[in-house]
């Protein structure tokens, strides 16, 4: 029995698209959903010029429409698809080989970029199946982001240099070349990519076990792994957080710290959530408004109270800050507790049974739970990231210009756990 067999047979997965099979030495594979997105190009262009590694590498893209796109949709993927089909049948890239399928006529419901990213990912899977390689990488990216000359060799030091992570976040920056991107584009996405770094870093403040990005085209996952989270949820958007975050309750994923995959800042209305519909909303607003920071420290002390749970629980309950009690209520939380309790023998395994109940998901709607007329409400994302910056350095940064947040937040971010 092959390392996927369980998965194929147990969860819903489209059969094998390719006939041809990878060749023996394939350890890498890219994989890009493809939505009338011609940026593809340059995105394979910056695979092709990327340093080559001692694997083979392999690119999917699957290029995706649904029952619902217009017919200018539909012609335009076929454009994309057939350019692509005949590069990948001349050999056009030298660096890896490419492999196109072009899903069309997708159901509504099912429609989107997590549908495409998922029919790409288990066809790695299927590849690496047919080489009996289950520590086989697949990357995700997508059709309209770059990659650094090192992309791939920072990718196979760290999954060689760590055996036991099951995968990887990678670091980034979106592409900020004003010859390309019109400079109030770009000024909206530093705001967003402020608002990224500052909720990983506020979640790490809080003592969140598992602070980490998900961003869909910056990280890569071993095959074994991929299949034991389930494979990649069919979400139209958000796929890339419910991976990772699941993913990340079973196995250790790591960080390749250096910036080496540079996303497109564009607005854009191809997903519901991400970048482009963030920096559509900011040019429309002219603000971000982001969780306060007030409320991370609200949940840095409930966190602090889990050993406090686990050796006196009825003394430690009466700790727990209101705004956490009255979201979750007494009785919920004692049950959760008794429950860890009992299926743990020590307070390592209990610490990490509680972070498995109180998680990012249950995180994002406390979070949100908010609304804006309470004392909580969301509030500027620079006001917010002003905090952070200040409890986290010795510096007060209170009249630093968007620029300066931005610069000081994303150092910060590349060298914090």
């Amino acid at each position: 029995m092959s390392f996927a067999s369980f998965y194929f047979d147990r969860f819903n997965s489209k059969p094998k698209i390719f006939k041809n099979n990878p060749c023996s030495n394939t350890g890498i594979i890219v994989v890009i959903p493809c939505y009338r997105d011609e940026f593809v190009f340059k995105t394979l262009d910056t695979l092709e010029k990327a340093k080559s590694v001692s694997l083979d590498i392999e690119v999917i893209v699957i290029v995706n429409s649904s029952e619902n796109d217009s017919d200018e949709t539909i012609q335009m993927n076929k454009k994309i698809s057939d350019k692509l089909s005949s590069r990948a049948e001349s050999l056009y890239y030298s660096n890896f080989n490419l492999l196109v399928h072009n899903e069309v006529n997708i159901p509504r419901k099912t429609a989107g970029v997590g549908n495409a990213r998922k029919i790409g990912m288990d066809e790695a899977v299927r590849r690496f199946e047919l080489l009996n390689k289950p520590d086989g990488i697949i990357l995700s990216l997508d059709a309209d982001t770059i990659v650094e000359n090192d992309y791939f060799i920072k990718i196979e030091n760290a999954f060689v240099e760590n055996v036991k992570t099951a995968a990887f976040y990678f670091q980034f920056q979106h592409d900020f070349d004003t010859s390309v991107y019109d400079e109030n584009v770009i000024s909206a996405c530093k705001l967003y990519e402020i608002y990224l770094r500052y909720f990983r870093l506020a979640l790490n403040y809080a003592g969140y076990p598992n602070s980490i990005h998900t961003i869909g085209s910056c990280f890569g996952v071993k095959a074994v792994n991929y299949i034991k989270a389930g494979g990649m949820p069919r979400r139209q958007g958000g796929e890339d957080f419910y991976f990772l975050h699941k993913l990340s309750s079973q196995a250790k994923i790591g960080v390749v710290r250096d910036i080496i995959v540079r996303p497109s800042p564009r607005e854009s209305d191809r997903v519901p959530f991400g970048t482009g519909p963030a920096v559509g909303q900011i040019l429309n607003s002219k603000n971000y408004k982001v969780y306060q920071f007030r409320l991370f420290i609200v949940l840095k002390a409930f966190f602090e109270l889990f050993e406090d749970f686990y050796e006196d629980c009825n003394g430690a309950v009466k700790k727990i800050p209101s705004e956490v009690l009255n979201y979750f209520g007494e009785d919920r939380i004692l049950s959760i507790i008794a429950e860890c309790i009992k299926n743990t023998s020590n307070y390592k395994t209990f610490n990490k049974r509680m972070f498995s109940k109180f998680d990012a998901f249950e995180i994002v709607k406390f979070l949100n739970s908010f609304n804006e007329d309470s004392e909580y409400g969301k509030v500027d994302i620079k006001f917010a990231a002003l905090e952070l910056l200040n409890k986290l350095t010795s510096t007060n940064h209170q009249n630093y210009t968007t620029n300066q947040i931005y610069q000081l937040i994303l150092q910060l971010d590349c060298n914090t756990r």
